[in-house]
């Protein structure tokens, strides 16, 4: 019954064009399959081991996280869900290794969930409750099966097959800066922080053999990468 729901909400995602909508419907399937009441959505940068929001939906509704930025090699168990690629428990007894503003509001537990991509993680979720809730081995699996399957819609921007070909948003953000755009422009365009637009950047410079961003954008063009 959940698999087949997990599988409905799925395709609902990947049927949206809209990144954003995506990200939204990706936090909703949280909510409504596992009847959680408040659930964030984090990036993941394996470069620099940093997460950084996207947004949280709760009762109140949408709320943008895009001004969290954190080292998750100071949050155990955040990074040691990631380590592991599997969803953890965070309990009352190691919840306080997680800054506040990850459990305002919550009881005194929560769940994280990476979202993984092959071996890539590209993303997680924090989740909890203002009830209670019961952590059992079903709950965990089908938690991680969703997580896997929207690292397949995320990670498909951020790891494409061959490892030295630019994602659909390196190339982005290279077609961006041969318009002359800034970093803080195309953040706000493509509804990231100009942090992760920065990860983007360094990670075409690295696969295009290239020294800096003129000569990326340079070698982009001779390529026929962009235009």
């Amino acid at each position: 019954m959940l698999d087949t729901a997990i599988k409905k909400q799925i395709q609902s995602i990947s049927s949206v064009s809209s990144h954003h909508e995506k990200q939204i419907l990706a936090v909703r399937g949280f909510m409504d399959l596992f009847q959680f009441s408040r659930v964030g959505l984090y990036f993941y940068s394996t470069l620099s081991k940093i997460g950084e929001g996207i947004l949280r939906i709760d009762k109140q509704g949408v709320s943008s996280l895009q001004e969290w930025r954190e080292d998750v090699r100071n949050m155990p168990p955040i990074y040691s869900a990631i380590q592991e690629r599997k969803p953890k428990h965070v309990d009352s007894q190691s919840i306080h290794q997680l800054p506040i503003k990850y459990t305002n509001g919550m009881t005194t537990e929560i769940l994280v969930v990476p979202i993984s991509y092959s071996s890539h993680v590209v993303g997680y979720a924090c989740m909890g409750s203002t009830d209670s809730f019961t952590v059992r081995d079903s709950l965990l699996h089908s938690l991680g099966v969703y997580g896997q399957q929207l690292g397949q819609i995320f990670g498909e921007d951020d790891y494409p097959e061959n490892s030295k070909r630019l994602s659909r948003r390196e190339i982005e953000v290279l077609q961006k800066m041969s318009w002359g755009e800034s970093t803080k422009v195309m953040a706000v365009s493509l509804g990231i922080s100009e942090f992760t637009v920065q990860d983007y950047v360094r990670s075409a410079i690295r696969k295009l053999e290239v020294f800096n961003r003129v000569q990326g954008v340079a070698e982009a063009l001779r390529r026929g990468i962009i235009q």
